[in-house]
C-alpha cells in the first residue's frame, strides 16, 4: 500500500510540470521585451554549433514515460520477499 501511495504522490507531484511545457508569454509582453532590447545594428549571427541530428521532443518524452512506467513496474513487482 505504501508503494502505491508513493507512486501516486510522484504522479501528482509531476502533474504541474506539464504547465511549464505549455507556458506562452502574452504578445504584449513579447513586443515590450523586443522594443527594450532591440538595437539599431544587431550583432552578426554566428553559425550554430548545435548538432543537426538532435532527437525529437516526442521521442525524448516517450522514452522518459517508458522509463517511468518501467520503474513503477519494477517497484511494484519486486521479487524480494518482505520481512
Amino acid at each position: 500500500m505504501s508503494r502505491l501511495l508513493a507512486c501516486l504522490t510522484l504522479a501528482v507531484g509531476a502533474g504541474p510540470l506539464l504547465a511549464c511545457l505549455n507556458d506562452v508569454e502574452l504578445p504584449a509582453h513579447e513586443r515590450e521585451f523586443r522594443s527594450q532590447y532591440r538595437s539599431s545594428n544587431p550583432p552578426p549571427v554566428a553559425p550554430s554549433s548545435e548538432p543537426t541530428d538532435r532527437p525529437s521532443t516526442s521521442f525524448v518524452f516517450g522514452a522518459g514515460a517508458a522509463l517511468l512506467v518501467a520503474a513503477c513496474i519494477l517497484v511494484l513487482v519486486n521479487p524480494r520477499t518482505r520481512s
